[in-house]
């Protein structure tokens, strides 16, 4: 059996200190050479360049792309995997790490180690959303918000951020909370139109860690959770923040409305944030990929009862998409 070659991509702002990131990257890369998988080093240091380093990595024979960072890494990597064959894992270093959490991935690099040389994988289906004025389109795995969070992500400073971790977030959203006037936008699903102030188009069950606001999303469905509130009072935001925090938002609120659906046209004149990073305003076309991303998993995980060995053929369809969508901005 060819041996498998694996490439680490790293975001330099991942995993604290140098000197404790580069002890970490040292013992992962010791760890999985030692279980018989080669791995070559390469960091992400420019907007975009992720996505250029996959596709470089898998011209060279790369059978394995590792991206160490946090959602907006994996997001941005993700521009450049759509369609190539090769097996992505996560090994969590940002911020929230939603997408590791889902995944069951530790933070250890000698445990991520282990279960990436051990192979085993599932399929989860990709998501794309489309600008409807330009046709240009860019892929997400987690979510997309629309409304009040993606202003809180543009207001959080890089070095709050670096320094607090998810607890910026939090300031943030709080103090956007406090002096927020909610600007109307229409979410169309299906035939209906549904107006709404914020809104959550997800894909998995956590938001932002730990906040349940689309609870019965499932990374491995081909369908969208949608969770659309509709109200301007910061009272109802702050009791709809509470919920979240347990098991999710009440399903009879008269505010509330949780759908699901493939595919959702939202127009306004708010922001968009995809998988935490802001992209651009709306209007947008959200709609589930015909392309499916093999990641690997821990052979025991609970997100999916679907695990094949990592050496067998068993990828989706490669997306027949006219746009440019890898490494694309909207």
């Amino acid at each position: 059996m060819t041996r498998r070659k694996a490439v680490l991509i790293l975001n330099p702002m991942a995993g604290g200190r140098q000197s404790r990131r580069e002890s970490k990257i040292a013992r992962f890369c010791d760890a999985l050479v030692g279980k018989g998988v080669d791995v070559e080093v390469v960091q992400s240091n420019e907007p975009l360049s992720a996505s250029c380093l996959v596709q470089k990595a898998v011209q060279n024979g790369a059978t394995d792309i590792v991206i160490h960072g946090g959602d907006g890494t994996i997001n941005e990597a993700l521009q450049g995997l759509v369609g190539l064959p090769v097996r992505d894992a996560v090994w969590p270093g940002g911020t929230a790490n939603v997408l590791a959490r889902e995944l069951h991935m530790p933070v250890s690099p000698t445990q991520a180690a282990t279960i990436i040389a051990e192979g085993c994988t599932k399929l989860i289906y990709v998501a794309r959303a489309v600008n409807e004025i330009s046709g240009y389109g860019r892929f997400f795995i987690l979510m997309a918000g629309i409304g009040l969070d993606a202003s809180v992500v543009y207001s959080v400073r890089p070095g709050l951020k670096r320094m607090f971790g998810e607890a910026a977030f939090w300031y943030s959203g709080l103090s956007q909370l406090a002096r927020w006037r909610p600007e109307k936008f229409q979410i169309e699903v299906g035939n209906r139109k549904y107006p709404a102030t914020f809104a959550v188009i997800g894909k998995c069950s956590k938001y932002g860690g730990n906040l349940a606001i689309t609870p019965r999303a499932r990374l491995d469905e081909p369908e969208f959770e949608i969770c659309i509130i509709n109200s301007t009072s910061r009272l109802r935001y702050m009791k709809f923040l509470l919920h979240s925090l347990g098991n999710g938002l009440d399903t009879d609120e008269n505010d509330v409305t949780f759908l699901k659906s493939a595919r959702a046209k939202v127009t306004g004149n708010v922001s968009v944030q995809l998988d935490g990073e802001l992209i651009d305003k709306l209007p947008l076309t959200f709609e589930i990929a015909d392309w499916r991303l093999e990641v690997l998993v821990p052979k025991m995980t609970l997100v999916t009862p679907h695990l094949v060995p990592a050496n067998h053929e068993v990828r989706g369809p490669l997306p027949a998409l006219s746009e440019p969508l890898a490494g694309s901005s909207l």
